[in-house]
């Protein structure tokens, strides 16, 4: 990149539909972008996410952004387009990324994702601890290749975005949410 010019942030995809945008944030290979697939029932294929992308309802964060402390300023900006903030755990990953407390630079409801439930490898008990350290109270535990907890956790999803809405409701313009 040229001296001068800073990084910019374009959506990839434009949002389908404006009434509820979840974000999530993870490592590289946390299984973020395969997480979305399966919950737009696209189908599940390796797409390494470069930028962040607007993928229907769903914001889709470059893992990096996570493991390097200088782009969570971009996480932070761009969590504000965002109602719900999901922090997605590998549950085969022995490595934790979430500092303690990291919900609290939120605004918004966050929750914890284990992806990988599948896998031989997964050890679920270290990732929610890993999760809970960050903050996290609602914790799902999910298979994108399965589907196992996909479906309870897109609906639990839609019920906070509700929850969220109604309770925020005077906080800004009449037509925010439409």
């Amino acid at each position: 990149m040229p001296a001068g010019y800073s990084c910019i942030f374009v959506p990839a995809i434009a949002a389908e539909d404006d009434t509820m945008k979840i974000m999530l944030i993870g490592p590289s290979a946390a299984g973020k972008t395969t997480l979305i697939q399966r919950l737009i029932d696209k189908e599940i294929k390796y797409d390494k996410t470069q930028t962040v992308e607007y993928v229907g309802n769903y914001i889709d964060t470059p893992g990096e952004y996570m493991q390097q402390r200088g782009y969570w300023g971009s996480l932070t900006i761009t969590s504000h387009d965002a109602d719900i903030i999901g922090l997605v755990q590998d549950s085969t990953s022995e490595d934790c990324w979430f500092s303690g407390g990291l919900t609290t630079k939120f605004e918004k409801p966050v929750v914890g994702i284990l992806t990988k439930i599948d896998r031989a490898d997964s050890n679920q008990k270290q990732a929610r601890s890993y999760l809970e350290l960050a903050g996290c109270r609602d914790i799902f535990a999910v298979s994108s290749y399965t589907g196992e907890g996909v479906e309870e956790l897109s609906a639990s999803l839609h019920k906070m975005v509700e929850k969220y809405k109604e309770e925020n409701a005077r906080r800004y313009a009449a037509d925010y949410f439409d």
